[in-house]
C-alpha cells in the first residue's frame, strides 16, 4: 500500500499586497543580515586557520616522518613476525595485515582487453559480464508523444508551478 503525506492546512496571516510587500522588505533585510553575519564568521574562521596552520603543518610533517621511519624499521624486522602478525609494545602495536582483495590486470593488459577476452569466452561471458539498461527519460520527453501513447508505456508528463520570490536587498 502506498504511503501518502498527511495534508496540513495552513493559513496566511498576510491580508493584502502592501503587507506582502512589507514581508518582502523584511526578507531582504534578513537576507542581508544573514550574509553579513556569515561573512564575519568566515573571516574569523579564516583568521584562526591561518594562525594555526603552520603549527599543524609542522606537526603533521613530523608525524608522517615518524610513521615512515617506524614502517621501515618494522619491515626490516619482518622475520620476527613468523607466528604472529602483530607485536605489542609498551606504547602501541605494530602489525602486518592483508589488504582487501582487489583485481588488477596482468602486465600488458588493459581492462578493455580483459573485457574483450571474457566476451569471446563461452565459459566466462555470462558469468563475468554484466549489461545495464537505462531508461532515457529525456528522449521520451523530447519525442512529444500524445497522452494516450505515454499511458501505453506507463508514463505521464508532470509539470508543476512552484512558488518563487525575490526580495531586493537594501544597501
Amino acid at each position: 500500500m502506498a504511503k501518502t503525506k498527511p495534508q496540513t492546512q495552513q493559513e496566511t496571516t498576510i491580508k493584502d499586497w502592501q503587507e506582502a510587500d512589507t514581508v518582502l522588505r523584511v526578507l531582504g533585510t534578513l537576507t542581508q543580515k544573514i550574509k553579513a553575519s556569515e561573512s564575519e564568521m568566515n573571516l574569523k574562521i579564516t583568521e584562526i586557520q591561518q594562525k594555526h596552520q603552520p603549527s599543524l603543518d609542522n606537526l603533521n610533517e613530523e608525524k608522517i616522518g615518524l610513521e615512515r621511519n617506524l614502517q621501515l624499521f618494522v619491515e626490516s624486522k619482518r622475520s620476527e613476525f613468523d607466528e604472529k602478525k602483530s607485536k605489542e609494545l609498551s606504547f602501541g602495536i605494530v602489525s602486518f595485515r592483508l589488504s582487501t582483495p582487489s583485481l588488477k590486470t596482468l602486465k600488458g593488459f588493459t581492462w578493455e582487453a580483459v573485457k574483450s577476452v571474457i566476451a569471446k569466452s563461452k565459459k566466462y561471458a555470462d558469468q563475468f559480464l554484466k549489461t545495464k539498461t537505462d531508461l532515457n527519460k529525456q528522449a521520451i520527453l523530447n519525442a512529444n508523444l500524445k497522452e494516450t501513447e505515454l499511458s501505453k508505456i506507463g508514463c505521464v508528463i508532470s509539470q508543476e508551478e512552484n512558488f518563487y520570490y525575490e526580495s531586493f536587498e537594501r544597501k
